[in-house]
């Protein structure tokens, strides 16, 4: 194998590719990175780690000869991010099982592993299920997957649900079942019966790393208990997570007390120094109290150790119940809260007591919703 590509087009792929890679060495070729050429299909890069796995290719590489090559993708990487720019050749040798790569008049080898022994992606029975929008996924995903829990004894709740109400309708959720975050986006040539499927957290973080903010459609396939999202010239695959995921439907209200428009600006703002008070001991949760009464809202965070911030907030709307004190996860509120505020003035809360779950939405948007249940606190 011979290869002669300018140094940007090949960190720019190597660095889209290498994170699949594992970076344990349980299985030594697991942590390589799988380096094709071909004349047909230009420079070809693999890495998976069995649990997901990505494959992206380039024409933009002069393919002196044909071959393949395994190296380790984290070393592959760190070295070629270094280089100058200019043209990089990469010339195996076989003999000696070494990738010799040269740039301008300096050079360097890394040994190979032996590829043989390298998995292959299971793309055989890869059954295309549905398009969506590089841009409508990335802003779903960015406002769903936060509410995903780290870890949960129920391991549905460390994913996000793609739910697909019909062959247009996809409904993103995520939930730790202390709050729930739920996106209503449009697809196309969805499947004409109900499907839904968990991926994991860290595959939702590679694809925002992935996804641009364009309309050109990203296509989803199944392939056994795998997902995959590709478009041409890239490919992401991740193994799903097993398990029935509860009715998020029936933890949405359908009624409210008390709907209270405020700004989220403000709002965002007092929560992020309400944030700055240290959580005590005996409480162990950070959170603030919202209290609500006649056309203002007060948000009060409290340490008996370190002292107290209360703010309030003025020309708020409140319509329905509105005299009574709400508390909640300080760092969940403002998750949501931050979401809101670049793209829309005020937020929407809606209400049912002190102890009822709230729902946060854009006032103009029906499309996407917060749910946060309250905390029980004894101040």
């Amino acid at each position: 194998m011979k290869v002669n590509i300018d140094k940007k087009d090949l960190s720019t792929i190597t660095s889209l590719v290498h994170r699949a890679a594992s970076n344990k060495n349980a299985v030594p070729v697991l942590s390589g990175l799988l380096i094709e050429a071909s004349k047909d299909k230009g420079l070809t890069m693999t890495a998976t780690d069995m649990e997901i796995g990505i494959k992206s290719s380039t024409m933009s590489a002069d393919i002196i000869e044909e071959g393949s090559v395994l190296v380790n993708a984290y070393y592959f990487s760190d070295f070629i991010k270094l280089l100058p720019d200019t043209n990089v050749v990469m010339d195996l040798n076989q003999e000696k099982a070494k990738l010799n790569i040269s740039y301008g008049r300096s050079s360097g080898y890394l040994n190979t592993y032996q590829n043989q022994e390298y998995p292959e992606l299971p793309l055989a029975k890869m059954n295309q299920i549905f398009c969506i929008s590089q841009k409508t996924l990335k802003d779903a995903l960015k406002k769903t997957a936060f509410a995903a829990a780290g870890s949960h004894f129920r391991q549905v709740f460390t994913g996000i649900l793609f739910d697909i109400i019909s062959s247009t309708q996809l409904k993103i959720v995520a939930s730790d079942t202390h709050r729930l975050a739920c996106y209503d986006c449009t697809i196309e040539n969805g499947p004409e019966k109900p499907l839904s499927f968990i991926i994991p957290v860290r595959t939702v973080n590679e694809l925002l790393r992935l996804l641009e903010d364009s309309d050109e459609p990203l296509n989803i396939a199944l392939a056994e208990n795998n997902v995959i999202f590709y478009k041409e010239e890239f490919l992401l695959l991740s193994r799903l997570i097993e398990g029935q995921y509860p009715n998020y439907e029936q933890v949405i209200p359908t009624s409210f007390s008390t709907q209270v428009q405020i700004g989220s600006y403000t709002l965002a703002e007092s929560l992020e120094r309400a944030k700055t008070m240290p959580v005590d001991d005996k409480v162990k949760i950070p959170h603030v109290q919202l209290a609500l009464k006649d056309s203002e809202a007060v948000i009060n965070s409290y340490s008996e150790e370190m002292g107290e911030i209360q703010e309030i907030i003025e020309n708020v709307q409140i319509d329905g119940e509105n005299e009574f004190t709400i508390s909640f996860n300080t760092y969940y509120f403002y998750d949501a809260v931050k979401i809101f505020a670049p793209e829309c003035p005020d937020i929407n809360i809606s209400l049912s007591g002190s102890l009822g779950p709230a729902m946060l939405k854009n006032p103009e948007k029906d499309n996407y919703i917060y749910i946060l249940v309250p905390l029980r606190t004894n101040n």
